[in-house]
């Protein structure tokens, strides 16, 4: 079958005066893809057959648009992989964002003995699905990768002598599933990853793992993590032993190292979230992480420290939002009126009280040193005009006084 990746409608059609792309060198080539996504240049050495478009052992299509990647048919798959030599050359393969194929086109890496991971989420919708959508009736929503034809293929590539896959990251909508056919590869593929000993990657001690803890196959029907693997960095693929190991992010559920990607815990509800998805706000007080939703940590505009509710309350005006600690509230800045109970900056209190409309007595007593400081300021500067003034007077009558003198002398 023809794939879809083509130059132009009806192939490309060159004068004798004009070259092809085909006919520049190697060189030019792999200067060309220099310039492009790793994805790009392997879609570039199918589209011109030429393999030295693409040199590199990691393929992963999210690095291209969304949009791009979901027209991509298991043709175009198939003649990217032949055309990189994928079976020999790849260690990393992430079919991200391919929704539209089937599994069929990752045929030509069967048996392969040097790919290390294979992300198969082609959708990211489902890979963050959680909760009440991972558990509705209408999930998952259209999804075309079939274990029917994938499962084969790593069957073929971990049955090897000479394995070296150490990571698979499997669909949530097979994971929703727990197929008779996925159960029976997981315990397969988790019998070849317990005969092996792993080195953590942060404490560098030996470890060895139960066939039952490497991947979460809890009977629970409502587990999001089952068929996650565990002792396992999502990106350098090297292992975690179980005192390092700190769990999935609740976003992606993935696993990383420290090196990798930094996970952080929220202290109030204990949600683990990798820095990849989204930076918990750290109490410069306190130094503990918290969500946004569970404890607001507050930026003051006054001091600039950044500090949990905890630590110090903030207050933040009604009406133009500027926010300041609880330390800053002086006379400049926002104040809560027992009175009115309002929260305003002095600012907006003193346009009401500048346009006759501040009534409340609290409001004007925690204004009142605000206009004692602004009255006492404007004194100062009077007292300072004042005295340039008078100088600039007594220069002048000194400059007349001396000019005089000298007219009298000279006549």
């Amino acid at each position: 079958s023809s794939s879809s990746i083509n130059f132009g409608h009806g192939g490309c059609r060159m004068s004798s005066s004009c070259q092809s792309i085909n006919s520049l060198p190697d060189s030019i080539l792999q200067f060309i893809g220099d310039y492009l996504p790793r994805s790009s240049r392997a879609m570039m050495a199918s589209a011109l057959s030429r393999s030295a478009c693409f040199d590199s052992d990691t393929l992963d299509f999210s690095d291209i648009d969304i949009e791009l990647a979901s027209k991509l048919t298991d043709s175009d798959m198939s003649s990217i992989l032949v055309s990189i030599d994928g079976v020999n050359r790849l260690k990393v393969l992430r079919i991200i964002g391919c929704t539209n194929i089937s599994g069929v086109g990752l045929e030509p890496i069967r048996g392969s003995t040097t790919i290390q991971q294979m992300d198969l989420c082609t959708s990211s919708i489902a890979t963050i699905a959680n909760g009440d959508a991972l558990f509705s009736s209408n999930f998952p929503w259209c999804f075309t990768l079939s274990e029917e034809a994938v499962i084969p293929i790593l069957d073929s590539i971990i049955a090897g002598k000479d394995r070296s896959l150490k990571h698979v990251q499997l669909p949530l909508v097979w994971r929703k599933m727990k197929t008779e056919m996925l159960s029976d590869f997981l315990e397969r593929y988790v019998h070849v990853q317990s005969s092996r000993a792993c080195t953590c990657a942060q404490c560098n001690d030996v470890f060895e793992v139960e066939a039952s803890l490497w991947m979460n196959q809890t009977k629970s029907k409502h587990t999001p993590d089952w068929g996650l693997q565990r002792h396992t960095c999502y990106n350098c693929t090297e292992n975690i032993c179980h005192d390092c190991e700190e769990g999935f992010c609740q976003d992606c559920r993935k696993q990383f190292c420290e090196d990798c990607c930094p996970m952080m815990r929220c202290e109030m509800c204990q949600a683990l979230i990798c820095s990849e998805c989204e930076e918990l706000e750290v109490c410069e007080e306190c130094g503990v992480c918290f969500c946004p939703d569970c404890m607001p940590v507050l930026f003051c505009e006054c001091c600039e420290r950044t500090r949990c509710m905890d630590c110090v309350p903030h207050w933040d005006c009604s009406r133009c939002w500027k926010s300041n600690c609880d330390e800053c509230a002086h006379e400049h800045n926002v104040q809560w009126c027992e009175v009115c109970e309002d929260e305003y900056c002095n600012d907006c209190r003193l346009e009401d009280y500048n346009n006759g409309e501040l009534d409340c007595k609290g409001c004007r007593g925690l204004l009142l040193p605000r206009i004692m400081h602004e009255k006492e300021a404007l004194n100062r500067e009077n007292e300072i005009l004042k005295f340039v003034v008078m100088k600039a007077l007594n220069e002048i009558e000194s400059t007349n006084k001396v000019a005089q003198e000298e007219k009298c002398i000279a006549v």
